[in-house]
């Protein structure tokens, strides 16, 4: 070699440049550290650090720097240092600054001072920037024995404070620089409380305990407790092992994991994915940790965590098999989505064993027996007396075995289980559940058939559990399923008549016929809205109707129709009529112009009003005349209900806070515009009244017309028996005063 090739050589490494050899030269387009304690490499992470590396005779652990030598942005760095071998002691001490960088827009940064004791240094910054891969393969050379020590310094670094993917990209990719292929992960999955079970083989990865970092769209960190197993297939080349990875709080993905890394005596380590890994089936995972304990060795703790991991949750009911008196029993577990879980069963614990009852949902948990309501039961406790478990330790002044609680947030995600999981004194137990995603309204009344609503525990169980769920309950909008047109034409049709249909063909057929009978609804188009259960019977008598009276009629079948309100809302979407005129099957015209009368009160108010009429009983006795706001305390009231209808004759119409959607004329356009009835309501009552509210924040309020009067029983048209709709009304009344009491008071 020629002297002028040395000195070219000596003055490239100098200036920090990557030099090109002809040959096999060792050093071929490896790029090396500045040696000259003037020029240091920049390698940037993200917009807001950055890694300085260089050479000094001396350097603390943490400094300040100033970006461009200016005083004005000076930053605090930690420093990594190592000593170099060999090197003259002014450039005895190579090391890597991490630097905050925050400089003002379009400022480029060259340079940078360090303070330290002593003399200052100053660096410029080498062009152009060192790329992380590149900055790995400087300082493995120039570290040397030190490299896994300086590696792991600066992927601490880059881990702690706060995270970004810039920096995770830049502290796995030095890991992964760093670390040397220990073995293979050949088996993983994830028992139901989060931790990962890991199986696989390793030449050095420590037994009992290792603090672990895996990669996974970044890096976590954890804590791997394995034990090992002897395998006959290694040839004594390594040994086998499986265990627990724990990550805390982080949410971890099985299927995800890319490596992991693990600190030994002599540098880092990685666990590479073995290509044609299992992944396990979270209930599999315990059954495959047992067999696995057969052959472990391990201390104490960490085979106490293996057996714990082992005793988790398989997808078997090992309540039903205990040797104790405790049992447990399910009527029904609903997802209310979006909002959380309602469960409904009964537990009969005569002597208070169970410590503790979780209900988990894939990573999600929630203890439930410290909220639940409990419940008279006294089936269960009947079902259970010739049981020689229970003989002799039931008390049969205790019948409530029940329970119903709504657990907010917690919903199932995917095909993970969903379980309870009790605890009875050391040991833990479980009992799976098979959720639905529909609350019918039938089921809804099984469930809640044991409360009496008189009760503080109805009251109780309104307010902790059916209230909330009722309010994040988000029933889907009722769906046309089947129509049928007879002589029904709604094209410049200036209104639409809605009849609200149950069940009850003839209750139908007796309001048609009277409709048929009044000049001024006979020509109007009328569609009539019932639930799907009843088209087939409502359909051909309508039909039979339509002919013979010559009605204008379309009749739609829709699923989710449980009363008058559903129907109507079905009904918006049967027709681009604007105006629409609402009126429930069970609620009849008392005397001719009562249409006229509605209609001309609506266009006096150019359509921006919900006009309704008074309701009245059998009995001459009023049943609606307006919801009105209470003049001594902020309150809604219905008045005049019970009161001779008399006491109304000769008012004039009055605007209130809510009329009554089973008789009312309204723009469809304003229904649409503030979202239709909600849906979170077991009644018609609180339904309509809500509706009225959001008519009325959105610009269009409610008119009472005393001067026309409709009559109506106080009938059922759900079906529901007595106690069940107080207990529903119960429901109802929590759920608007939840709702709109804010606004009610600001309006007192």
């Amino acid at each position: 070699m020629t002297r002028a090739v040395v000195d070219d050589r000596t003055t490239a490494l100098k200036r920090g440049s990557t030099v090109k050899f002809d040959g096999a030269d060792p050093l071929k387009e490896l790029p090396h550290l500045p040696i000259d304690g003037e020029t240091a490499l920049a390698t940037p992470i993200g917009d807001d650090l950055a890694l300085i590396s260089g050479v000094a005779d001396a350097m603390p652990d943490t400094v300040e720097v100033l970006l461009n030598g200016d005083p004005s942005m000076t930053m605090r760095a930690g420093i990594i240092s190592w000593r170099r071998n060999g090197a003259p002691a002014e450039a005895a001490i190579g090391f890597v600054a991490v630097v905050p960088i925050r400089l003002a827009a379009k400022v480029r940064l060259r340079s940078i001072v360090i303070r330290r004791n002593g003399q200052p240094l100053r660096y410029t910054l080498a062009r152009p920037a060192i790329t992380v891969p590149n900055l790995v393969q400087i300082l493995s050379v120039d570290a040397g024995e030190h490299f896994a020590e300086v590696a792991d310094r600066i992927a601490q670094a880059l881990m702690a404070g706060k995270t970004s993917s810039a920096r995770s990209s830049a502290a796995l990719a030095i890991l992964s620089a760093a670390a040397r292929n220990d073995g293979w992960i050949e088996v993983i999955g994830q028992i139901d409380t989060g931790e990962i079970f890991l199986q696989g083989w390793a030449l050095g990865l420590p037994t009992d305990y290792v603090r672990a970092i895996i990669s996974q769209d970044g890096f976590l960190v954890g804590e791997l407790k394995a034990a090992a197993v002897e395998r006959e297939d290694l040839a004594g080349r390594g040994k086998g092992f499986f265990g627990i990875l724990d990550m805390g709080k982080a949410s971890v993905q099985p299927e995800k994991i890319q490596k992991l890394f693990f600190r030994s005596k002599d540098g880092w380590r990685t666990l590479d994915m073995y290509e044609r890994r299992v992944l396990l089936p979270t209930t599999d995972v315990p059954a495959h940790i047992r067999d696995g304990l057969v052959r472990a060795t391990a201390n104490a703790d960490t085979l106490r965590v293996l057996r714990r991991a082992g005793e988790r949750f398989d997808g078997r009911d090992t309540v039903s098999h205990l040797m104790e008196p405790v049992r447990l029993g399910m009527d029904m577990v609903v997802e209310v989505p979006g909002a959380g879980m309602l469960i409904a069963g009964w537990m009969l614990d005569p002597e208070g064993r169970a410590d503790s009852v979780i209900l988990r949902s894939g990573g999600e948990y929630a203890r439930v027996d410290d909220a639940w309501t409990r419940l008279p039961r006294p089936d269960v406790s009947a079902a259970f007396q010739q049981n020689e478990l229970f003989a002799g330790r039931l008390d049969p002044r205790r019948i409530d075995d029940g329970f119903l609680a709504f657990v907010p947030g917690l919903s199932c995600s995917g095909d993970a289980p969903v379980y309870f999981e009790i605890t009875i004194a050391d040991s833990v137990v479980f009992y799976p559940l098979k959720p639905i995603w529909h609350l019918s309204r039938q089921a809804l009344e099984r469930l809640v058939a044991p409360l009496d609503p008189k009760t503080a525990a109805a009251g109780t169980a309104i307010e902790c559990h059916i209230g909330p769920m009722m309010q994040a309950l988000a029933a889907p909008a009722p769906q046309i399923v089947e129509t049928r047109n007879f002589g029904f034409n709604d094209a410049g049709a200036s209104r639409i008549l809605v009849v609200g249909a149950g069940l009850d063909a003839e209750e139908l057929s007796v309001a048609l016929v009277l409709l048929a009978l009044d000049p001024e609804t006979r020509e109007v188009p009328m569609i009539v809205s019932a639930p799907i259960e009843a088209f087939g019977s409502i359909a051909p008598e309508a039909e039979r109707l339509a002919r013979f009276y010559g009605l204008k009629i379309r009749v739609i079948g829709s699923e989710g129709v449980q009363d008058s309100c559903d129907a109507f809302e079905a009904a918006v979407q049967a027709t681009e009529a604007d105006v629409l005129v609402f009126l429930s099957a069970s609620v009849l015209p008392r005397q001719t112009g009562w249409f006229s009368t509605m209609e001309r009160a609506y266009r006096a108010r150019n359509g921006k009003a919900l006009v309704s009429p008074t309701i009245v009983f059998e009995d001459d006795s009023i049943r609606f005349a307006g919801t009105w706001l209470d003049a001594e305390e902020p309150k809604l009231v219905d008045r005049y209900i019970g009161y001779p209808s008399d006491v109304v004759h000769g008012l004039k119409p009055a605007e209130v806070m809510a009329g009554s959607t089973e008789c009312c004329i309204v723009s469809r356009s304003a229904i649409e515009a503030a979202g239709g009835f909600t849906r979170s309501y077991l009644g018609p009552s609180d339904k309509g009244r809500d509706l009225c509210l959001k008519l009325r924040l959105a610009g269009t309020p409610s008119v009472w017309l005393p001067e026309v009067e409709m009559i109506s029983a106080e009938s059922d048209s759900s079906g529901l028996h007595l106690p069940m709709r107080r207990l529903a009304q119960r429901i109802d009344h929590w759920s608007f005063h939840r709702k709109w009491s804010l606004l009610v008071n600001n309006m007192g």
